[in-house]
């Protein structure tokens, strides 16, 4: 034995080294499975628990990138609407009215930069995605809004006749306090 007691709370050599080597080969199991993953740059759910949505509705890619579609529900497929020129998508294979049903699964690299717009056919125009082929695959950060945001004119307008309204019935009712007598008969 080591000399070591384990059963007080100290590591033994062995203990440490199962638990290295097991860590060491989680590691290698992770970087694996991330090195096949990293073709791999986005991942559609269609029709997730039965909604009529694609889940991203916007994917943001590289060029040279693809996208995987997973079906989570039945009869829906991919009809390209709009794509930059020169792109050749066709989605998902066969007729427009041709479905594809929960476990299916399809993937397309896009090597034309722009836009990607497709629809699931029997469910158009509601059911509708987009990939966006950029030249590094990350979406757009929107510009910090400066200063206080902008009030409709709308509301300011609401605003201005709340504000009559109130100043009216309280100019009213201090005129009918002030001046309002008694209507009974003159003597």
């Amino acid at each position: 034995m080591s000399g070591h007691d384990s059963s007080a709370g100290g590591v033994s050599r062995r203990g440490f080294l199962r638990a290295a080597t097991g860590g060491a080969a989680a590691a290698g199991g992770v970087a694996a499975t991330s090195g096949s993953a990293a073709a791999q740059a986005a991942t559609v759910t269609v029709g997730p628990g039965g909604d009529l949505v694609y889940e991203p509705a916007t994917v943001y890619v590289a060029q040279g990138e693809t996208v995987q579609w997973e079906w989570d529900s039945n009869n829906h497929n991919i009809v390209v609407n709009a794509q930059p020129d020169g792109a050749g998508w066709e989605g998902t294979e066969g007729p427009e009215t041709q479905t594809y049903n929960e476990g299916h699964t399809y993937e397309h690299t896009f090597e034309t930069m722009g836009q990607y717009e497709y629809v699931c056919f029997p469910h158009s125009p509601g059911m509708a995605g987009k990939v966006v082929v950029n030249e590094d695959g990350s979406s757009p950060t929107p510009e910090p809004a400066s200063g206080p945001p902008e009030i409709p004119d709308s509301a300011k307008t609401l605003g201005i006749a709340t504000v009559f309204g109130m100043l009216s019935t309280l100019g009213l009712a201090y005129f009918f306090m002030k001046y309002g007598g008694d209507y009974g008969a003159s003597e």
